[in-house]
C-alpha cells in the first residue's frame, strides 16, 4: 500500500512538472517572438530538451514491462529515440544551414520512422486478440486514414499545390496521417476490444493524437510557407512528448498488467463507415466543383474504400461466427459440468436425484418395477490415509469406470458422494437388480489396482439394493423412502462383513414404529419416555444401532427383527418411575434406586400384559444384567443372558453415555468408547462389544438425532 501510495506521488509530481514545463516553454516562445536568434534557440534546443528525457524514460519502461507490453514499448522506445534523432537533425539544419532544413530532408525520414515504429507498437502492445480482430483493426485504421488523407489532399493540399506535387509535399502530409493511423489503431483494437487499457497506453495515445493534430496544422502552414522557428505550434509537440514523458513514467514506476481481452470486443464500424462514405461524397463534391467532373483518382479511393469495407465486414462476420462457436462450445460445456461430477466424469448426485423421479413417474404409469443400487467402497479412507489423496482420487476414477462397464446400457450411474456411487435401474425388479449389484461387485474386486507407488489396492464394496413398485417394496412416489431402504441394505452389508450385496426386504426394512405386530400404544409410551430422557433420541437409536449389531453377528432375520424391537420398547417400565427420581441431579438413595431398578421387570411385565408380544418381554427385562453377573434384576451371566438383551445392553450404555442426563454430561465418543473397552468382559460380551466398536469405525453407527418436540423441562436419568 506504501509503495502505491509512492508511485501515486511520484506521479502527480510528474505531470505538475509537465505543467510546468508547457508554461515555461510557452513564456519562452512568446518572449522569442520579434527575435530571430531567440527564437532559434528556443525552437532548436529548448525545444529537444523533454525528447532528450524521453529516452532514457522509453528504455526504463521496457525494462520493467512485461509481456507484450514489453515489447511494445521497446519499439516505443526505438520509436521515441527516431523522434529524438529527427529533432536533433532538424536543430543541426537551423543552425548551419541558411534558411534551415531543406525539404524533404533526413530529418524527416527519422519523423517517418518513428512513426512506422510506434504502429506495431501499438498492435503489438494491444496482442492477444484473434488474428480476424488484429486484421480488421488494420482495416480500419486504413480506411479512416485513406479517407481523411483523401479529403485533405483534395480539399486543402491540392488546391494549395502548384502545378506538380513535390517530395517534400508528401513527406509531410504523411506525418499526421500516420499519426491518425496510430491513434485508430488504438481506438479499434485497444479501446474497443479490451476490458483494461494500461495507463501508459492512454496517456501515450493522447500524446499521438495531439501529434497528429499537430502534424496537420503545420502540413498546412508548410504549403503556405509560414511555419518559422517562433511558431506557436511548437507547443503542440512539447504536449506530445510531455505526454508521452508521463506515459514512459507511469511504465517505468510499476508493471503494468497485460490488457484483458474481451470476449465480444465493441465493434466501430460506425467511424470507419461514415469517414469512407463522408469522404467519398467530400471528394466527389471538389471534384464537381473544380473540374465539373469525377477524377479518375476518385473512383480510385472510392473503390478502395469500398473494398476495405467489404473486407471488414467479412472479416467481422467471421469473429462472430467464431464467437458463436466458442459459446455454444462454452454452454455445452457448463450443461456437461452442471450434470456431471468433475472427477469421475459420471452423473452427479442432483442429476441421479432428478432423473430417479422422471423414472419413477414413467414406471409408475407403465405399472414397471424401479431399483437403484447404492455402492460404498470398503475401507476407502485407508487408501486415502496410506496412498495419498491422488491415489485415492485414482482408485475413484477406476471404481467409476468399473461400475460403468458392468451396469446395462440403459442404466444410470451416478457418484452419490465421497466413495460413494449409485446405480439407477429403470424396469428392474428385485433379482434383475440383485444380479446387476453383484456383477458390479465382482468387477470391483476381481483385478487389484496397481497404484503410481507399484502397490497394489484391492478394490472391494458394499452394495445396498431396494426397488419399488414390486411386491413387497415401495411405492413409486416414495423416493425418499426408496432411498433409505437402499441405504440401510448397505449398511447391514457392511455390518455383514464388507464386500457383498444386500437387498431391502420389506419386512427387514419396514419402520419399526409402523410394524403391525408392535404395539403402537407401547410404541407412544417409549418416545414419551424418550422425551422425558432428553432432547435426543435414545430407544429409535439403540433400536437401530441393535439391528446392525446383530446383523455383524449373524442373527438371523427372525433374531434381528426380535433385537430391534426390544430395543425400540426397552425403556418402557419407566412410566412407572417418579419424575422426580429420572430427573435428580444427584446421586440416588438406596431406596430411589431400588425403584429405578424395577423397570426392566416393569416393561416385562407391560409387554405380557398389555399386548400379545410376550416374546419380548424376557429381553426387556434383561437388558440390565451383565455379562459378569453383577446386573439386576436376577443376576444373569454369560451365555444366560440373551443374545439380544446383550446386545441391548452395549446400544443402550452408548446412547446414554453420548447424551446429557441429569446426573450428567455427555461423553465423548473417545470417553465412550473408552468405557465400552472397559467394560469388555465384565459388563458387556466381548464378542458385542467387539461387533460394536468395529461399526462404531466403519462410522455405521451415527450420532443421537434431536427429538423435533419435547415437553420436558428437565433432563431425567
Amino acid at each position: 500500500m506504501g509503495v502505491e501510495v509512492d508511485i501515486r506521488r511520484v506521479m502527480r509530481w510528474a505531470i505538475v512538472a509537465g505543467a510546468v514545463w508547457l508554461v515555461l516553454y510557452a513564456v519562452l516562445t512568446g518572449l522569442s517572438q520579434g527575435s530571430e536568434a531567440m527564437a532559434r534557440f528556443v525552437g532548436n534546443v529548448v525545444y529537444v530538451v523533454p525528447l532528450v528525457l524521453l529516452a532514457p524514460l522509453s528504455v526504463m519502461a521496457a525494462r520493467r514491462s512485461r509481456g507484450r507490453l514489453r515489447t511494445a514499448w521497446w519499439l516505443l522506445a526505438v520509436s521515441n529515440l527516431l523522434w529524438l534523432v529527427g529533432e536533433l537533425i532538424w536543430s543541426a539544419y537551423a543552425f548551419t544551414r541558411p534558411g534551415g532544413a531543406p525539404s524533404p530532408s533526413i530529418a524527416d525520414i527519422a519523423y517517418i520512422g518513428s512513426y512506422a515504429v510506434a504502429l506495431p507498437g501499438i498492435v503489438i502492445g494491444f496482442g492477444g486478440t484473434w488474428a480476424e480482430r488484429q486484421v480488421r483493426c488494420m482495416v480500419d485504421s486504413a480506411l479512416v486514414t485513406l479517407g481523411i488523407g483523401a479529403v485533405g489532399w483534395a480539399l486543402v493540399v491540392g488546391p494549395l499545390m502548384p502545378g506538380t506535387t513535390t517530395a517534400g509535399a508528401i513527406v509531410t502530409f504523411a506525418q499526421p496521417l500516420f499519426a491518425i493511423t496510430i491513434v485508430t489503431a488504438l481506438v479499434a483494437v485497444g479501446l474497443c476490444g479490451h476490458r483494461t487499457i494500461p495507463p501508459s497506453f492512454l496517456l501515450a495515445g493522447a500524446g499521438f493524437a495531439v501529434a497528429g493534430i499537430t502534424d496537420a496544422v503545420y502540413a498546412y502552414l508548410f504549403m503556405v510557407h509560414s511555419y518559422d522557428d517562433a511558431s506557436w505550434l511548437n507547443l503542440g509537440w512539447q504536449v506530445e512528448a510531455v505526454l508521452l514523458c508521463l506515459a514512459a513514467a507511469a511504465a517505468a514506476l510499476r508493471t503494468e498488467p497485460e490488457p484483458e481481452v474481451r470476449s465480444l470486443d465493441r465493434d466501430v464500424a460506425v467511424l470507419p463507415a461514415a469517414v469512407a462514405v463522408l469522404s467519398i461524397v467530400g471528394i466527389a463534391i471538389a471534384d464537381r466543383l473544380t473540374e465539373g467532373h469525377l477524377a479518375r483518382s476518385t473512383l480510385v479511393i472510392a473503390v478502395l474504400l469500398a473494398s476495405g469495407l467489404l473486407l471488414r465486414q467479412v472479416l467481422v462476420t467471421r469473429d462472430r461466427t467464431r464467437l458463436a462457436e466458442a459459446l455454444a462450445t462454452a454452454l455445452r460445456e457448463q450443461e456437461r459440468l452442471a450434470v456431471t461430477d468433475g472427477l469421475t466424469g459420471l452423473y452427479n448426485r442432483r442429476f441421479f436425484q432428478e432423473m430417479l423421479r422422471l423414472d419413477a413417474e414413467r414406471a409408475e404409469q407403465n405399472s414397471a418395477p424401479i431399483s437403484i443400487v447404492i455402492i460404498d467402497l470398503d475401507r476407502f479412507k485407508k487408501i486415502n490415509d496410506s496412498c495419498g489423496h491422488p491415489t485415492g482420487d485414482r482408485v475413484l476414477v477406476e471404481a467409476a469406470d468399473r461400475i460403468r462397464r458392468a451396469v446395462r446400457p440403459a442404466d444410470l450411474v451416478a457418484r452419490y458422494g465421497g466413495e460413494e456411487f449409485v446405480c439407477l435401474l429403470p424396469g428392474a425388479g428385485e433379482d434383475t437388480a440383485m444380479e446387476v449389484a453383484e456383477r458390479v461387485r465382482r468387477a470391483l474386486s476381481r483385478t487389484p489396482l496397481v497404484v503410481p507407488s507399484g502397490r497394489e489396492v484391492r478394490l472391494t464394496a458394499s452394495l445396498g439394493v431396494a426397488s419399488a413398485g414390486t411386491r413387497g417394496g415401495r411405492p413409486h412416489g416414495d423416493l425418499e423412502g426408496l432411498i433409505q431402504d437402499a441405504d440401510g441394505a448397505l449398511y447391514r452389508a457392511k455390518a455383514r462383513g464388507r464386500d457383498q450385496v444386500v437387498a431391502a426386504g420389506r419386512l427387514a426394512d419396514l419402520a419399526l414404529d409402523t410394524d403391525p405386530d408392535l404395539p403402537s400404544a407401547l410404541v407412544w409410551l417409549a418416545d414419551q419416555i424418550d422425551a422425558k430422557l432428553g432432547n435426543h433420541e435414545h430407544s429409535t437409536a439403540v433400536s437401530r444401532w441393535a439391528l446392525l449389531t446383530g446383523a455383524r453377528l449373524g442373527l438371523h432375520q427372525a433374531e434381528l427383527r426380535r433385537t430391534a424391537a426390544a430395543a425400540r420398547l426397552h425403556d418402557i417400565g419407566k412410566i412407572n418411575v417418579d419424575d422426580a427420581i429420572l430427573t435428580k441431579p444427584g446421586r440416588l438413595s438406596q431406596e430411589e434406586w431400588d425403584v429405578l431398578r424395577r423397570h426392566p421387570q416393569e416393561g416385562a411385565r407391560l409387554l405380557t400384559e398389555l399386548s400379545d408380544r410376550a416374546d419380548l418381554a424376557p429381553l426387556v427385562g434383561a437388558h440390565h444384567e451383565r455379562y459378569d453377573g453383577a446386573g439386576y434384576p436376577t443376576g444373569l451371566r454369560g451365555d444366560g443372558i440373551p443374545i439380544e438383551a446383550r446386545i441391548i445392553a452395549v446400544c443402550d450404555s452408548w446412547a446414554a453415555m453420548r447424551a446429557d442426563r441429569a446426573y450428567a454430561s455427555a461423553l465423548s465418543e473417545a470417553e465412550a468408547r473408552h468405557q465400552i473397552e472397559r467394560g469388555r468382559g465384565s459388563q458387556f460380551d466381548p464378542a458385542v462389544a467387539d461387533a460394536f466398536l468395529a461399526l462404531l469405525d466403519e462410522g455405521a453407527i451415527d450420532e443421537l438425532a434431536p427429538l423435533r418436540h419435547t415437553d420436558a423441562a428437565t433432563t431425567p436419568r
